[in-house]
């Protein structure tokens, strides 16, 4: 896909932000992308420059749990094409409970308010097109979510609560963004060699390291970044969530019907046998051929 325009990256100063900033800039064809972050405004302009400068790159400072400075990060952003909600934090101490309010508010509470500022552009844009889901190949919102969003680790039960948020967040809106004219996508990777998880964390945490070796190591952000953006991003077709180890590599995650909803739809189907079948079509049943 020729995906152009302005990426908005939340945590973008470092780590996987900025290697997700550095593959959509590899693009061309004027890319840009804005650099929300609480960094300090030195790592910020740091950052602008390894993206090459201003005129590629720029820095807004923001407290991603705070709504006012998030909606002014999403002001006058023209052509805004891709955000990645990726700020994060984790607590590796051991307590169960360390910091857990602002785990949620970053981790879950940060992705649902970036999630709606980007639907108010895209569902914008969609509507001057003309209405209707045919533009969203090119209006995408990756939520960064953790293989942690998939299994239960009681070491970090908050962190796990959050990340399973983010993932079913972003499985619920996959469904009805597609109707809105973008898309929705759940990023969920492995332990990667970021700010957040790194050898130095390791040695300060050796309950970590028997976490990362299960799944085969650290894997490098730029590996995260090429497999988000040629499974997801640059795929109009992809799947909603994407799993990524080093053991594994990258492959969706599609949980089965569950026996409650499979109950539930065989009812509706016996009580109302045409009404489901206009409800998954969108409007009337498909012709059959003779």
């Amino acid at each position: 896909m020729a995906q152009r325009g302005l990426a908005l990256i939340t945590g973008g100063c470092g780590g996987l932000g900025l290697a997700f900033a550095k593959r959509w800039l590899a693009r061309g064809g004027g890319a840009r992308v804005r650099l929300v972050d609480l960094a300090p405004a030195a790592a910020g302009a740091a950052a602008v420059e390894a993206l090459g400068g201003a005129e590629r790159a720029e820095f807004v400072r923001c407290d991603v749990t705070k709504t006012a400075e998030l909606e002014a990060a999403f002001a006058d952003a023209d052509g805004l094409a891709l955000v990645l909600n990726n700020a994060g934090v984790v607590d590796y101490s051991g307590d169960l409970f360390a910091d857990w309010r602002r785990q949620v508010d970053v981790n879950v509470g940060a992705v649902v308010d970036g999630t709606r500022l980007a639907a108010a552009i895209f569902e914008a844009a969609a509507a001057a097109e003309g209405g209707g889901g045919g533009g969203a190949a090119d209006r995408v919102v990756v939520n960064v979510g953790s293989m942690a969003g998939l299994i239960a680790t009681p070491q970090m039960p908050v962190y796990t609560c959050t990340k399973f948020g983010v993932v079913g967040f972003s499985r619920a809106m996959h469904v009805a963004a597609r109707r809105r004219g973008f898309r929705v996508h759940a990023l969920c990777p492995s332990f990667t060699d970021t700010g957040m998880i790194n050898e130095n964390v390791m040695e300060a945490a050796p309950q970590t390291q028997r976490g990362v070796a299960a799944f085969g190591g650290l894997m490098t952000a730029d590996r995260v970044a090429d497999e988000l953006f040629t499974r997801i991003v640059d795929d109009a077709a992809a799947k909603c969530v994407l799993r990524i180890t080093p053991l594994e590599g990258a492959a969706f995650d599609e949980p089965g019907l569950h026996p409650a909803e499979a109950a539930i739809r065989n009812d509706y189907i016996r009580k109302d046998p045409v009404g489901f079948v206009k409800r998954l079509f969108g409007h009337k049943p498909p012709r059959t051929k003779a």
